[in-house]
């Protein structure tokens, strides 16, 4: 794969209004789950941030593994993109994006650029609507995780989330002990990505696949 090509190839993708959406997403969603933005506006916006960075000659993304003792937080344990909730100060949901890659990962918006966006998804167990943005850097040195919020950061190889044989369809054991059966799941360094982050994730693989068919 050549990185500078497909670097440029995923932002003119995500940048000419014809992105997977929907259909990439529900290959990934849970049996029975709303996909559909709600009419009612008792819901918050929030955006979550996929930054890619190059690291032994490879492309690479984080993931964050969510601490457990947060009672507020409905995705608390779970693996997840960076990210949260909009705040007024924000100004808008980019800069919200960015705000978190600082407080989560330690990484600082002079040293990213940013590709586009990835479709919108409303995630009913929290109420979010979530904006997914794409970043790209090329100055990676190390991240450094928020105590409070992240328990651990994973650094995933792109090309592990592209191989076919780590999509996986079984049983997930939710925080409060409670198990669920059938659920499309990303098998990334040997963890389990379920549930919205998987749905961002399968939109954003079908993207750059179709960099590979070209």
């Amino acid at each position: 794969m050549n990185k500078r090509e497909c670097i440029n190839f995923i932002e003119a993708s995500l940048n000419n209004d014809k992105l997977p959406g929907m259909d990439a997403m529900t290959q990934m969603a849970p049996i029975n789950r709303q996909l559909e933005y709600p009419y009612k506006k008792n819901y918050s916006d929030s955006a979550v941030a996929l930054l890619l960075f190059e690291q032994d000659d490879e492309l690479f993304f984080p993931l964050i593994k969510r601490t457990s003792h947060n009672k507020n937080d409905k995705h608390r344990g779970q693996i997840s993109l960076p990210g949260g909730k909009y705040d007024k100060e924000d100004q808008t949901l980019l800069n919200c994006a960015m705000r978190e890659l600082e407080e989560e990962l330690g990484v600082s918006k002079t040293n990213i650029s940013t590709l586009g966006e990835l479709t919108k998804l409303f995630i009913p167990v929290s109420s979010f609507m979530v904006q997914p943005f794409v970043f790209y850097s090329t100055n990676y040195n190390h991240f450094a995780a928020q105590e409070s919020e992240v328990e651990y950061i994973l650094e995933v190889k792109l090309k592990d989330l592209l191989d076919d044989r780590n999509v996986k369809k079984g049983e997930i054991e939710l925080i409060s002990g409670r198990k669920i059966n059938d659920i499309p799941y990303f098998n990334l360094n040997n963890h389990i990505i379920w549930g919205a982050t998987a749905m961002i994730l399968n939109e954003f693989k079908n993207v750059v696949i179709s960099y590979k068919t070209n």
